[in-house]
């Protein structure tokens, strides 16, 4: 396995494990995705063997900070796409070039170039479930994720088992406090 790939799966982990701890921390209990949490190695300094507390009460007394929650945008929709378009090889050529020419503008931390390079893209080739996914990254990156979550949306809606549209989705539903989507859509990715 690539060693990037490895790398990622220990964040995704340890966001997962976060997920569960901070809703344990507020008095929720953990549903049937986080007890495949348990079979990760990282816990994050959690005490082993030591239960979480749990309240009597369906409802937490207890208030939810929102220590690194965003306000959702409001940005208008961006564009998806003809979906009923018949994409030809030299429309998808074209698509994978913007792609690249996207991918540096993402390195050079150049984020809304990278955002018109995914969306020429995504016009040229609205078949691509990976192009929404990769302009849902950004959108995460630019804290707009609401963006981000149409655009995985769609990605899933078109590669239901595309895990990168569940892991930009999980991520998006972070920042919005949105802990039972994120968590739900972060073991999907896993």
């Amino acid at each position: 396995m690539d060693p990037k790939n490895v790398g990622d799966l220990q964040a995704l982990a340890k966001q997962l494990s976060f997920l569960r701890d901070s809703l344990e921390k507020h008095g929720g209990t953990p549903f049937r995705v986080f007890q495949r949490i348990e079979a990760f190695p990282l816990r994050l300094g959690k005490e082993e063997g030591k239960p979480p507390e749990q309240l009597t009460s369906e409802e937490s007394d207890l208030e939810l900070d929102d220590d690194g929650m965003i306000k959702p945008d409001e940005d208008e929709a961006q564009e998806m796409g003809d979906e009923n378009v018949e994409v030809t090889n030299d429309m998808k050529s074209k698509a994978e070039e913007k792609k690249e020419e996207a991918y540096a503008f993402l390195e050079a931390g150049e984020l809304q170039n990278a955002i018109d390079l995914f969306t020429e893209a995504i016009k040229l080739n609205p078949q691509s479930p990976l192009l929404y996914a990769n302009r849902a990254s950004v959108f995460v990156k630019l804290q707009k994720p609401n963006a981000a979550i149409r655009d995985c949306n769609k990605a899933s809606e078109l590669n239901p088992d595309d895990a990168q549209a569940y892991k930009w989705r999980g991520k998006a539903h972070m920042l919005l406090g949105h802990w039972e989507e994120a968590a739900e859509d972060l073991a999907l990715a896993c």
